[in-house]
């Protein structure tokens, strides 16, 4: 009896966790296959899921990193637009989106661009309502 007990809130816990899960899967699902579409390479490896902060490492070319920045932060507004539609408790829709491009440089080093914004400017750039000009102008990006 004591057993079943033990399997019953197992399998109670688990199922309390696949929602999560779920919507995790799906948003970066929504990442991925926007950035697909724009021809940019990236795995699930490369996500971090914080619990405020939605971050991505994109790697590049010497002179497009900037392309790859704009293809990321449009991603994960699309990706969290998307969850917001779905209107799911469990939504992941955190506050702030990073994109960090590694960048080769001369004498084989890497250089690394980190650009931050807050969800919504992610989801106007990703919507169309902000020029990419202006976005780039407005978020913070630092050269590591």
């Amino acid at each position: 009896m004591q057993s079943k007990r033990i399997l019953f809130v197992a399998l109670f816990a688990l199922l309390l966790s696949t929602d999560g899960l779920l919507a995790n899967y799906a948003f970066k699902k929504k990442v991925k296959s926007v950035c697909q579409s724009y021809r940019v390479t990236v795995k699930s490896s490369q996500f971090s899921l914080g619990e405020d902060e939605f971050s991505i490492e994109l790697e590049s070319g010497r002179n497009n990193f900037e392309m790859f920045m704009l293809v990321g932060f449009a991603a994960a507004g699309q990706a969290i637009e998307h969850q917001i539609q779905l209107g799911l408790a469990n939504a992941y829709t955190p506050e702030n989106v990073r994109i960090s491009v590694l960048v080769p440089i001369p004498k084989g080093e890497i250089g690394i661009y980190v650009g931050t914004c807050s969800k919504q400017l992610a989801m106007e750039l990703a919507n169309g309502t902000m020029e990419s000009s202006e976005f780039m102008q407005k978020i913070k990006i630092e050269i590591m």
